[in-house]
């Protein structure tokens, strides 16, 4: 048993006086015989045991009374001998650190952080008058604690004010800056309490026990109360996402996106038929369900086919569990939008399949793909107005007018595409004369590394040595899948001139012949793009036409010519970290807003990109261009760390052995706080005595 107040033990002494009393009144009188009396005398035996036993009674009440007063002033407790051996010998000066991590909102009716607070709260009314304190809200970037002080309105604000966060919390570094601050006190006593969940990613048990400076400068080892806000559960359920892709599906038409998505089940019982859902607003796009095991990771994919293309900004989100934050994952997808192709066919065939336009008529306008092509010959195509279109392709045309070379020049200085195959029709001089400031690179003469009829044609023709697959337009040809392209036969290809003057500094060859020719080369030319393939689109040159990768190279032409070929890295963005924006060289950056609306910090970057944040919270963050208008190319989606949603805790008999059993009190909360103190029950002790007393005294 310890004492709050060991010093009014002193007026447990008062219990002397009913005993002086008692003795005192012990006086034995003279005897005087008198005749009368001896009638009494002998009435008086008969009740002399009822008077003594009722003496007694009145001298152990007041013995009590005198007794549980001074006991009930100096508030006794009861500790276990570990607790007593813990207790700081005198005042201490007092760090408190309360635990603001994502775990810690988790609820089951009250959230941990708001059991969290209160027992904040009650640790500072437990302090004595002469202990110092102070407050250090732990986060992932915690901050030095105020010096110890004795303002307790101050750090009960500071309590009141704390709020969760969305990220991890470093409980070891925030140990580490509390013992650094209560070194500050002159008091010789230091004590750390803890008030946490004690979930297992908030400490970093490899690393040594926090230390403060002793009177002699040795470090000594700080008393540590541990409060588990989570009341000793064994452990804390739950489920989370923890991982999406959002990838094209091509087989489900135009515009159309599979987004598989990682759940995984954190908790000791299995989970069924929890519902998913992608939405967009409050539009649910589809919706599923999945099973997990107990301790178990499930993925499933869901389908999604947008009506039309943009910037989307939604999330898939699970049933929410007690930790509601991590069942959701925003996101934000560029879906291409539906694109209009004009494909002039400069040779023309009866025979479909030996049409100059029939593969790319059927590449183009395959299912899956955002083209909408209108195929005409050269002599109407050319008259056509391209400013209805996005892209221009010229497949083996005869070299334009001087009037209609202007018209494509206009048309792709103003933004549109242009793609440009070779054939028999091609004029390499015309082709250089009318169109050589939108050619990559000007043509020079035509090459036969085989011809078509001979036997040998398909050992002799040449091949594409090298691709430049980090290149967006190849990016997806690697594996298996680069078969397509360098499993080609190539008869014939023009061949470039080294470079053209007039692109000088914009063209860049992607692929190559075994000889080295170019095979297929880009240039940017004003705010358009032109590509030139040097062979042709059908089976008269080549047998490209008819390999696999010829349809999904012809329909990333068609996106990377008109820019909705995403060319940007994705910009994955995890809440606690800062995030880089790279907006395109016309596009400006004002401002970027979280999902609360709330602005953040934007700071210019030498090489015209923008840091922004740190991200604070998960969700879609908005970012504003010129005149405030929004610039959704570059909205970004915030994620939890899914380290976060693993509550797995901390054994006590873990923390009492790291931190030393000699110096941790384990406190569970109102749990293990006896329902009213023992002082208490003293003074109801006195009342009633002084009750029993009065009562014998009437009597």
């Amino acid at each position: 048993m310890t004492f709050g107040n060991p010093w009014f033990l002193l007026g447990a002494l008062g219990a002397f006086i009913p005993l002086l009393v008692h003795l005192f009144d012990r006086r034995r009188p003279r005897p005087h015989p008198f005749g009368p009396m001896a009638f009494v005398l002998r009435s008086q035996k008969r009740t002399a045991s009822r008077l003594k036993l009722k003496r007694l009674l009145l001298y152990a009440l007041r013995t009590l009374i005198l007794l549980a007063i001074p006991f009930a002033l100096a508030k006794p407790e009861w500790r276990n001998d570990a607790q007593a051996a813990t207790v700081t010998h005198g005042p201490a000066a007092t760090a408190i650190i309360l635990d603001a991590s994502l775990s810690m909102r988790w609820s089951d009716g009250t959230p941990l952080f708001e059991q969290g607070r209160d027992e904040a709260r009650d640790a500072l009314k437990d302090l004595l008058p002469e202990e110092p304190a102070t407050v250090l809200v732990c986060t992932d970037t915690p901050a030095p604690p105020p010096t110890p002080g004795f303002d307790r309105a101050r750090l009960r604000a500071l309590v009141d004010e704390a709020r969760p966060t969305y990220a991890g919390a470093d409980l070891s570094r925030c140990l580490e800056l509390a013992a650094r601050t209560l070194e500050e006190s002159p008091l010789a006593g230091k004590r750390l309490v803890v008030v946490s969940d004690m979930t297992a990613s908030a400490f970093r048990l490899e690393s040594p026990p926090p230390t403060v400076k002793g009177p002699t400068g040795t470090p000594v080892k700080p008393e540590v109360v541990l409060r588990d806000v989570a009341r000793s559960r064994e452990a804390l359920d739950n489920h989370a996402l923890v991982d999406l892709k959002v990838e094209p599906a091509l087989q489900a038409g135009p515009r159309a996106f599979q987004f598989t998505f990682t759940v995984r089940n954190f908790g000791m019982k299995p989970v069924k038929d929890l519902e998913a859902l992608v939405r967009v607003g409050e539009a649910t796009l589809a919706k599923g369900f999945v099973d997990v095991p107990a301790g178990g990771t499930t993925q499933k994919a869901l389908t999604v086919r947008f009506p039309q293309g943009g910037t989307v900004a939604g999330a898939v989100t699970l049933a929410p569990d007690a930790l509601g934050e991590d069942d959701r994952r925003a996101f934000v997808l560029p879906v291409p939008r539906a694109l209009k192709a004009l494909v002039v066919n400069g040779a023309p065939h009866a025979t479909r399949y030996r049409d100059e336009a029939f593969f790319v008529d059927a590449a183009l306008t395959s299912p899956g793909s955002p083209v909408e092509a209108v195929v005409r010959d050269a002599e109407v195509g050319l008259r056509e107005d391209f400013s209805a279109y996005d892209l221009v392709l010229l497949l083996n045309v005869a070299a334009p007018t001087e009037d209609e070379a202007q018209k494509l020049t206009a048309f792709v200085q103003a933004g549109g595409g242009l793609f440009i195959s070779m054939g028999d029709r091609v004029d390499p001089e015309a082709y250089n004369q009318r169109l050589g400031a939108l050619l990559p690179r000007a043509l020079r003469l035509v090459r036969t590394s085989a011809e078509r009829e001979s036997p040998d044609a398909d050992t002799k023709a040449t091949r594409l040595a090298q691709v430049k697959q980090e290149h967006p337009l190849f990016a997806p040809f690697t594996g298996s899948a680069e078969e397509g392209l360098v499993g080609a036969r190539f008869y014939r290809y023009m061949l470039l001139e080294a470079d053209n003057p007039a692109a000088a500094g914009g063209s860049q060859v992607l692929a190559t012949y075994e000889d080295g020719a170019p095979a297929v080369a880009v240039a940017r030319k004003g705010k358009g793009r032109v590509a030139l393939f040097t062979s042709t689109v059908d089976r008269d040159w080549s047998d490209f036409s008819i390999r696999t990768s010829f349809l999904p190279l012809m329909q990333r032409f068609a996106a990377y010519l008109t820019g909705s070929l995403d060319e940007h890295e994705a910009v994955h963005a995890r809440v606690g970290e800062a995030v880089t924006l790279r907006p395109d060289g016309a596009q400006k950056v004002t401002a970027v807003r979280a999902p609360d609306g709330s602005e953040l910090p934007l700071k210019a970057q030498p090489d015209s990109s923008f840091v922004v944040g740190p991200v604070r919270e998960p969700g879609v963050y908005r970012v504003l261009g010129a005149d405030s208008k929004p610039v959704p190319a570059l909205d970004f989606a915030a994620t939890l760390d899914p380290a976060e949603s693993d509550l797995t805790r901390v054994p006590p008999e873990t923390l009492t052995a790291y931190f030393g059993e000699d110096t941790v009190k384990a406190s569970t909360g109102d749990t293990n706080k006896p329902a009213v103190p023992l002082w208490t029950w003293l003074i109801l002790t006195a009342c009633l005595a002084f009750f029993l007393e009065g009562t014998l005294l009437r009597k």
